[in-house]
């Protein structure tokens, strides 16, 4: 279910339970998020391997996408972690991570098939898992993949451009890369989950910062990775259910605590400041007002 909230979320008010006023749609399974550029919300609906777009109302405009192979057909449920990601370019195209189809499909704001790559295995432009995608400014689009621990960057049309990372916990290094973002210069911010902590990288990876992400003597699981008009950084937490709010050099704004237990993976903010978070656990995506 779509679920809208009309509390906000101040310095004041880290854990609440939201105000139900319309319910709109069941999911099954819910993952990633995106918002486009007036404002459309989409989301993964990974247990029926499709997307949905709602208006900012919360009206289903439309859907794309069952299970199979073809284009526009998708593989969610590779296996039973069926996190998979969606990302926006400048120009609304969509990015969607096709995981159990080892893909990355691109389509236009209507649904419309516009191209993919990608394949199984470790050569460049392949991939494992992938899960999360993120795009900049210029339209390069960055994908993690959880099960081969590098990120790779492609061009809009899905041309490889390079990758960085490898297997451990230094600096530059993954044992779980899953959320992605980049910010308004271009800088990319990735969750590394078994490690516990969030890597900063310039546009080309090059290592620039990290820290972790939890509360009170915990060190939290990061997730996904959403970041608003002003570079604040949002990521959610499926084991302490919660969002995290950092400043782009990784100073702690705000820890808000989600009032329901759930399972809060994918994460996405619109220019109004309204955060949008999945719950997959228990298949409903809620809308909060944010005030930082």
């Amino acid at each position: 279910m779509l679920v809208f909230s009309s509390e906000r979320l101040t310095k004041k008010s880290l854990a609440m339970k939201p105000e139900i006023v319309n319910i709109s749609f069941k999911f099954n399974l819910p993952t990633g998020l995106a918002v486009d550029s007036t404002e459309n919300l989409y989301v993964v609906d990974s247990g029926n391997h499709r997307v949905l777009k709602f208006n900012k109302a919360g009206n289903q405009i439309i859907e794309w996408g069952n299970f199979g192979t073809k284009n526009g057909e998708f593989n969610f449920y590779e296996d039973m972690g069926t996190v998979c990601g969606i990302a926006i370019d400048s120009q609304d195209n969509i990015f969607v991570v096709d995981k159990g189809n080892y893909r990355i499909q691109k389509f236009d704001s209507d649904g419309n098939f516009l191209t993919s790559w990608g394949s199984k295995g470790l050569a460049d432009g392949q991939f494992i898992r992938p899960i999360y995608a993120a795009s900049d400014a210029q339209g390069h689009v960055f994908v993690t993949d959880d099960r081969n621990p590098i990120v790779q960057k492609f061009d809009n049309h899905g041309k490889f451009l390079l990758k960085w990372g490898s297997l451990g916990d230094k600096d530059g290094q993954f044992k779980h890369a899953t959320g992605i973002a980049a910010d308004s210069e271009g800088s990319i911010y990735i969750s590394d989950y078994e490690n516990e902590r969030v890597q900063k990288f310039d546009n080309d990876g090059l290592f620039l910062a990290s820290w972790t992400t939890g509360v009170s003597g915990k060190s939290g699981t990061p997730e996904a990775i959403a970041i608003d008009h002003s570079d604040r950084i949002y990521i959610t937490d499926s084991d302490l259910n919660q969002v995290v709010v950092f400043d782009k050099t990784g100073t702690s704004i705000k820890k808000i605590r989600l009032a329901r237990k759930g399972s809060p993976y994918g994460i996405a903010i619109d220019t109004e400041g309204n955060l949008y978070i999945s719950d997959r656990q228990n298949d409903r995506v809620m809308k909060y007002k944010v005030l930082i």
